[in-house]
This record gives structure tokens, sequence and C-alpha cells, in this order.
């Protein structure tokens, strides 16, 4: 009975953004060097292994066991901020979240099968049918919010379908750049999205993204910003719409390992 009124206030802006909820969430092995992935489209694999290339040299990807970051997206009435921790290689993720009653929700579970999971709401653990919707909202967002993070690193993913577009006008640049179509067969929670990534010749990264949330839709622009370096990776750590950031990432850590206690239970955290 507590399940829907708890997880609302962490999915309200997968709604209101639609994206990024769709792709796979990541890999429960290392992996065997994706700059090394060849696309049946060569003009793809060009830009793809230089991007690689330029975000994450010397196998940073395959080297990033750990990932941990808070994702926020300003809307009228302040920020929302989620909070993720990440074993790429073990596949465990842990959310903690604002629930829409005021409170704090956190959930850690495998990213293969998010049911197997753990959830509290203000220290309590949730259990039985109670935890489901938490679980499946904390794995919601994990695969949406890490996917506005890691998208380039996610071309390479099975059931990715990627297409050379050419070259198109850069705005306010006015210089070309070459864009790269990223559609999905039947994989994820929302296969009908399309993505456009725009690549910024001077970088070679991601300088842009635009979303459809169908083919048939209006694209929704982001800009990728404020490139970081972060242990192996460097990473995007705004996304800016009409100059102003509506989406933002802090508290970055990208780890060759994992740090202790990292996916203890927040009983464990509280009292350490």
């Amino acid at each position: 009975m507590f399940g829907n009124r708890w997880i609302l206030g962490t999915t309200l802006s997968l709604l209101v953004l639609g994206c990024g909820e769709g792709r796979p969430s990541g890999s429960l092995e290392k992996e065997s060097g994706i700059e090394n992935h060849d696309f049946a489209d060569g003009d793809v694999t060009r830009i793809h292994k230089r991007m690689i290339r330029a975000m994450a040299p010397d196998q940073g990807w395959e080297r990033t066991r750990y990932l941990e970051f808070d994702w926020g997206v300003n809307r009228g009435d302040g920020a929302l901020v989620r909070s993720h921790r990440w074993d790429r290689w073990e596949g465990v993720a842990r959310v903690e979240a604002p629930t829409q009653g005021g409170g704090v929700y956190v959930a850690i579970f495998p990213t293969a099968d998010p049911t197997a999971g753990r959830v509290w709401v203000d220290g309590a653990e949730v259990t039985g049918e109670d935890a489901a919707p938490l679980l499946e909202g904390a794995n919601r967002a994990h695969i949406n919010d890490s996917y506005w993070l890691v998208m380039p690193f996610k071309w390479a993913d099975p059931g990715v379908q990627a297409r050379y577009l050419g070259e198109r006008t850069h705005e306010p640049s006015g210089e070309p750049w070459e864009v790269v179509e990223l559609a999905f067969d039947a994989v994820g929670l929302t296969p009908q999205n399309m993505y456009h990534a725009w690549i910024d010749p001077e970088t070679g990264r991601m300088g842009r993204w635009e979303h459809f949330s169908n083919p048939d839709a209006n694209p929704s622009p982001s800009d990728w910003t404020d490139w970081t370096t972060i242990g192996p990776l460097t990473l995007a750590l705004n996304r800016r719409s009409g100059g102003e950031v509506r989406l933002f990432f802090s508290q970055v850590l990208a780890a060759e390992s994992v740090p202790p206690e990292a996916f203890s239970p927040p009983a464990d955290d509280d009292a350490s």
C-alpha cells in the first residue's frame, strides 16, 4: 500500500525528461575494449574510435569498475537530485533519492535482477509487495541517470543500431559537425526512443545529443558541456538547453576499485 506513494517523487523526472531509461544498464563483465568495436557503418566506427580514445584512453572504460555520481535536474520548483553508486563489473547498484513525502529511500540491487534487491525508506527496510515498486523505480532511475552520464560508451551495446547521417551545421558555431543516429532494436524499456549524436570536430567528443521520443517526434536537444577528467574517464558534467543548465552531475567518482562500504545498508552508514 505504500509503494506508489513513495516512488512517485523518484520517477517524476523520468516522465518529464522522457529519455535514457530505455537503454541497457551495463555489462556484468569487464569488456574487451569498446574502442575495438566495428560497426556495420564504417563512418560510425571511425567516429566512435576517436570518441572513445578522447574520453577513455588506455582502455579507460574497461578499467573503470566503479562509478559514483549525483544526478540532478533543474525544475521550476527547485532541483531534484538522486545519488548513485555502481559496481559495473559485479552488476550492483545503489540509488538514494527523495520520496514525494519529503523522506529518503535507498535501494541496493543487482542490475540483472532488481527484484532481488533490498530497499529502505527513512532507514526502515521495506519488504514484501511494498518493496517491488520501489525497486522497479530505483532500477529505472539507475538506467536513466547513468545513460545521461555515459551514453557515448553505450553505442556498442547489443541492440543498438548506429548509422552515419553526414555533416550538419552546428549552431551557434556555424561549423560542420558529423551526426550519428542511434536507434534500438527491441531492447530496454523504451526501444522507440532515438538519438542524434553530434560530434565536435575539434575534440572528437559528442558535444550534443538530440533525443526523439519516437522517430516521428520533434527532437529535444541537450549540449554536453563542462568536460572534466575524473579517474580513467573524461565526462561532461552539465547538460545545457537554450544555454541554461537543465541537468547536472556532481560528486562524480570514476575508479578502478570499489570503495569500502560503498554498498552498505543505510543503517550501517548511519552507524559509521
